[in-house]
C-alpha cells in the first residue's frame, strides 16, 4: 500500500455575505437559504509511494493548507476516502501548541500525543532544545514566541519523534536562513532513513531542490502531478495568466465568512493596497497591524509594473493597537523561484519609527530604484520590535506583486539584476565616443 491514498477527495464549507445571515440561516431549519455552499478541495485522487517527497505548489486559497489538514486527520473530507500506512505528524506553523504551556510542556504533550512513550521523550529532549534554540524561552508561555519561534519547536519536536509521515505547511517560511537551512538537512536525514514528506511552500527553488515530485494546486482542483521541474513551469504559466487576468479586475464581491471545523477558513485575510490581492500567509502578535500596502511609480500613481531601473515607492499604512516603545518595518523584494533579492527596514535606513501610541495610525514609504531583470516579484512586509527582531507584531507574505518590463531598446538581463553600467572603449586614438542608434 502507497503512504498516502486520496480518493475523490472534496471539502464543502457554508459561506454567508454576514454574519447574522448565519444565525438567520441556523434559526429557519434550513428552510431559507441565506448563504451558499463553497467547495474548498474538489475531487482530488492521489498516491504518494513510501520515501516520496511531494511538494504541492498553488496559489492563497487553491486548498493546499486544507488537503494537509484531511491527510493529517484533523479535518473530514465532505466526500472521498483517506488512507494512510504510518504514523503521521503535521507540522502546520505550530498548530496544535496550547498558548498557556511552555515550549517544554508542549514539547512532552505533542509526543505523549504522537504515542511516545515519557521516558523516550525526556532522552530525546536535550536532542528537540538544540534543534529549536529557543534557549531560555523553553520555559515561557508559547503565547509569548513570535511565529517562527513556535515553527522551530513544532519542527523540532516533529523531527526528533521521526514520524513515517511528515507534513510540513509552510513552517521554515517565517524562520531566519540558519533555520531554514537547519530544517531542510534535517528533514533530508528524514528522507535517507526512508520517510515520506509532503511539504506546502510558496518557494520553488525550495520545491525544486528537495522535492522528488510535485504537485499544483488551483481553486480546489488537482491540475498537474508530476516531475517538479514540469510543475514547476506550470505553476508560472499560471500566476502569469493570472496576472494578465487581473488587469481587468471583476467588480468587488462581499467578503464572505465560512462556516465550519477548518481554522483555515477563518484565517487572516489581507486586502491588498496593489491590485485589491488576497494574503492568508500572515502572522503575529496583533499589537500592531500593516492595514495594506501600496506600490507607486514616481509619479506618485499606483502600480503593478514598472520597467527595469525606474523608481520605486512601497508604501505602507500601519496602525497601532496597542502602546509600542520601539519597532521596526521591514520590507523584501523576492522573485519567483522564492530568493530574496533585496532587504531592507527603518532602522538600517537610519529612520526608527519610535514609540507609538494605541490607535495611532502612520505610513512608510520606501523608495529605490528597481536595477531587477524582468519578471514577476512578490513584497512581503514585517513589522517586528527593534530590540527582538524575531518577534513579529504584524508579518505579510505576499503583500503586493509587481512585475518589472524591459525598457525600449534593451535586450533580456542575463543575470538577477542589471547594475548601471557605463561602457568606455579606448583605441589608440582615445576614447571613441559612441554612435548614436539607427
Amino acid at each position: 500500500m502507497p503512504a498516502i491514498v486520496l480518493d475523490g477527495i472534496s471539502k464543502r464549507y457554508r459561506i454567508f455575505p454576514r454574519q447574522r445571515d448565519r444565525l438567520k440561516e441556523a434559526l429557519s431549519f434550513g428552510t431559507v437559504n441565506y448563504g451558499k455552499d463553497f467547495w474548498a478541495l474538489k475531487n482530488v485522487s492521489l498516491e504518494v509511494e513510501h520515501g516520496s517527497i511531494l511538494g504541492i505548489l498553488g496559489r492563497n486559497g487553491a486548498g493546499k493548507s486544507t488537503l494537509l489538514r484531511i491527510i493529517s486527520g484533523a479535518l473530514q473530507p465532505s466526500k472521498g476516502e483517506v488512507r494512510t500506512d504510518g504514523q503521521v505528524m503535521a507540522l502546520q506553523m505550530g498548530a496544535g501548541f496550547n498558548p498557556e504551556f511552555t515550549g517544554r510542556e508542549n514539547a512532552f504533550m505533542n509526543g505523549l500525543i504522537l504515542g511516545i512513550d515519557r521516558r523516550k521523550i525526556k532522552e530525546r529532549f536535550e536532542e528537540i532544545e538544540e534543534l529549536a534554540e529557543l534557549g531560555e524561552f523553553m520555559d515561557q508561555p508559547v503565547k509569548t514566541y513570535s511565529s517562527g519561534m513556535r515553527a522551530r519547536l513544532g519542527f523540532a519536536v516533529a523531527a526528533t519523534v521521526e514520524p513515517e509521515i511528515l507534513l510540513v505547511d509552510e513552517a521554515l517560511a517565517v524562520g531566519d536562513a540558519a533555520f531554514r537551512h537547519t530544517g531542510l538537512e534535517k528533514m533530508r536525514e528524514m528522507r535517507e532513513s526512508g520517510a515520506t514528506i509532503v511539504f506546502v511552500s510558496h518557494s520553488t527553488g525550495m520545491i525544486k531542490n528537495f522535492c522528488t515530485e510535485a504537485i499544483l494546486m488551483h481553486q480546489g482542483e488537482l491540475v498537474s502531478h508530476g516531475d517538479t521541474s514540469d510543475t514547476i513551469d506550470e505553476y508560472h504559466a499560471l500566476i502569469s495568466r493570472v496576472m494578465q487576468e487581473s488587469s481587468n479586475p471583476p467588480k468587488q464581491q462581499p467578503d464572505y465568512e465560512m462556516e465550519g471545523d477548518d481554522d483555515a477558513a477563518g484565517s487572516p485575510v489581507v486586502k491588498e493596497g496593489s491590485g485589491g490581492r488576497e494574503s492568508q500567509a500572515r502572522h503575529g502578535t496583533g499589537e500592531a497591524r500593516v492595514q495594506s500596502v501600496e506600490l507607486l511609480n514616481r509619479d506618485g500613481e499606483q502600480v503593478k509594473a514598472v520597467s527595469m531601473g525606474e523608481p520605486l515607492t512601497v508604501r505602507v499604512h500601519l496602525r497601532f493597537e496597542e502602546e509600542i516603545k520601539d519597532s521596526l518595518l521591514s520590507i523584501t523584494v523576492r522573485n519567483e523561484a522564492g530568493l530574496d533579492i533585496f532587504t531592507t527596514n527603518t532602522a538600517a535606513e537610519g529612520r526608527p519609527l519610535r514609540g507609538r501610541r494605541a490607535g495611532e495610525q502612520i505610513t512608510v514609504e520606501f523608495t529605490f530604484d528597481v536595477p531587477l531583470k524582468h519578471g514577476t516579484y512578490s513584497i512581503n512586509v514585517g513589522l517586528s520590535r527593534t530590540r527582538r527582531r524575531n518577534l513579529y507584531l504584524d508579518w505579510m507574505n505576499l503583500a503586493g506583486v509587481l512585475e518589472v518590463t524591459l525598457p525600449s531598446r534593451r535586450g533580456a538581463v542575463q543575470g538577477l539584476v542589471h547594475l548601471p553600467t557605463r561602457v568606455d572603449v579606448h583605441s589608440s586614438t582615445g576614447i571613441e565616443v559612441p554612435r548614436e542608434p539607427g
